[in-house]
């Protein structure tokens, strides 16, 4: 069983749980399961919880997953500009792209005049998740359409009287991540540099921003990223669409196989005119993999530093081959040991006669064939770290890799000796078909990579990220903040490859908006044939950030 799904079977009985499922046959569901999105053989759904193990154990269910924490990329933000808005190209050409922009972020400023043509909004509908429920099939949320959005355009407290701020969550006022993002991909050039597609229309889901393992950019979860994914194709209709997702943490297995990536592979293969880009992520630098090879009878140490005074839940997963067979033994920083595990059994983790953690041992996760030790510290860590000794029982393979997962307030890192900085892509970009965009730096001759931009490949060998662009002081529309009633003209500066992945998804819309019956196949070939191949020395790790090369927009403008 999934380790997240074994800590929440036990609750409220009545208590209903949003889950994610892989199916047996696309068309048979188990009993007491409730269909709420589905995308090929991948559903979300609810199920009550004192059904959760029948319906675990039910022939038609492949794999059951619990909902993971989705933080958004972390970014580097500088102070934010205000400028003086001079209507630049306030009515455009007042053709509507036939290209729809989506969006799963967070932050949304519509009074920003960067997403307002001829005094009218560019968003069709924003769905914000961590609103109360207005009815809408998912259960949660409410939706905000165009009419409401100009509505409020023309009240003197458009936010208040729309009930909805996009600085909620901008707690140190350097402007939303939403917001910033949306004005790369998509904004008209009012107050930001225009965009390549400042016509599309805007269809967005504010996943909302939740306190979780320390960290405020963390947005909602898996199943309501899936949902936000149903919500934006299902609005877009027939028309071509391309989706920005900005979105992803440190950990799972890296192979392009969660449930997540495997509902953007079903959605890209199926559905023709339709692009989802995604940023790889900003941990080449985090200090959070690392992997190896261990024989049978081996044992190799793995240190585990953790922040002074970290109060945070710590996390750590070990993913290894399926026909192996690994145990663990933890060791606190006095060298005494804490824990020495059998394999494949869940096991308490103590310290001075106090539960500090969990042990969850899996055999043959159903997805990537592989096994997976969950490694769960609660907040009550009183070490400066730990040794983590992995002992080979049964080696065929040798192969392991593990992950820190992601945690903006009390970080903890492998000892700086193992590091590894490759397979470091975002927990959610690994699928066959999204494009994975990675950062560069614009200001730099030498268009030299960005320090923190993720490096491939997926640990099945895969390459990704597969473009480049520009992620260096990229400066685009900022939002309101929390005290303040509507945009007041403002930019803001951010570094990241979240900053990359909308000029891409920019100039994707661009080759829909000249061929919109491409198949996502065809759409990646003719990105990256407008890609200018990166060149690096021979043994340079510096290959598996770059992909294809930096992304040319005259060779596809042109």
């Amino acid at each position: 069983m999934d380790p997240r799904l074994k800590i929440i079977l036990y609750g409220n009985p009545e208590e209903e749980l949003s889950l994610l499922m892989r199916l047996s046959n696309t068309k048979q569901y188990p009993k007491n399961c409730k269909v709420i999105s589905q995308f090929g053989d991948i559903i979300s759904c609810r199920i009550i919880r004192k059904f959760l193990n029948k319906v675990y154990n039910s022939p038609e269910v492949k794999s059951l997953k619990a909902p993971r924490v989705i933080p958004s990329d972390d970014v580097l933000s500088e102070k934010v500009r205000r400028y003086k808005y001079k209507s630049k190209i306030q009515n455009n050409d007042n053709q509507t792209s036939k290209v729809v922009f989506g969006i799963v972020d967070f932050g949304f400023d519509f009074t920003h005049p960067d997403f307002i043509n001829n005094g009218k909004t560019r968003f069709e509908k924003i769905w914000v998740q961590s609103e109360k429920n207005d009815g809408n099939k998912f259960g949660y949320g409410k939706y905000i359409n165009e009419n409401q959005l100009n509505d409020a355009l023309d009240s003197d407290f458009p936010f208040k009287k729309i009930g909805y701020h996009p600085g909620k969550s901008d707690l140190f006022g350097t402007g939303s991540h939403g917001t910033h993002v949306l004005g790369i991909a998509c904004g008209n050039g009012s107050v930001a540099n225009k965009s390549f597609a400042p016509n599309s229309t805007i269809i967005a889901v504010d996943m909302g921003s939740n306190l979780v393992n320390g960290s405020n950019l963390s947005l909602g979860d898996s199943v309501k990223l899936i949902e936000g994914l149903d919500f934006i194709l299902t609005e877009a209709g027939n028309r071509p669409v391309v989706i920005n997702m900005s979105l992803g943490g440190h950990g799972d297995a890296h192979t392009g196989q969660t449930l997540v990536e495997q509902a953007i592979d079903n959605v890209l293969i199926s559905r023709n005119s339709t692009a989802i880009v995604q940023s790889t992520g900003n941990y080449h630098q985090a200090k959070a993999h690392t992997y190896g090879d261990i024989k049978t009878n081996g044992k190799i140490k793995i240190p585990w530093m953790f922040k002074k005074n970290d109060r945070t839940p710590n996390e750590m997963e070990i993913w290894y081959d399926g026909e192996d067979v690994l145990s663990v033994n933890i060791y606190d920083d006095n060298g005494k040991l804490l824990l020495s595990s059998t394999p494949f059994k869940d096991e308490i983790i103590v310290k001075d006669n106090q539960e500090v953690g969990i042990c969850l041992h899996r055999s043959n996760e159903p997805n990537t064939h592989k096994n997976q030790i969950d490694i769960l510290i609660n907040g009550k860590l009183n070490s400066k770290y730990w040794t983590i000794e992995l002992i080979g029982k049964k080696v065929n393979n040798g192969r392991y890799h593990c992950y820190i997962e992601r945690d903006d307030s009390g970080q903890s890192i492998f000892l700086p000796q193992i590091v590894n900085q490759t397979h470091t892509t975002n927990s959610i970009c690994n699928s066959k078909y999204s494009i994975v965009v990675g950062a560069y730096d614009q200001t730099d001759d030498n268009k030299s990579i960005l320090p923190f931009s993720s490096s491939g490949p997926t640990v099945d060998g895969r390459m990704k990220p597969e473009v480049l662009a520009p992620g260096f002081k990229i400066k685009s529309s900022c939002s309101s903040s929390s005290r303040e009633a509507r945009a007041s003209n403002k930019l803001c500066s951010k570094s990241g490859s979240s900053m990359a992945a909308p000029f891409v998804a920019s100039l994707v819309i661009k080759i829909l908006e000249k061929e919109p019956n491409l198949n996502i196949k065809q759409i990646r070939e003719k990105l990256f044939k407008a890609c200018d191949p990166a060149v690096f020395a021979k043994n340079n790790l510096e290959i598996f950030r770059a992909g294809n090369g930096y992304v040319n927009p005259n060779k596809i403008i042109n």
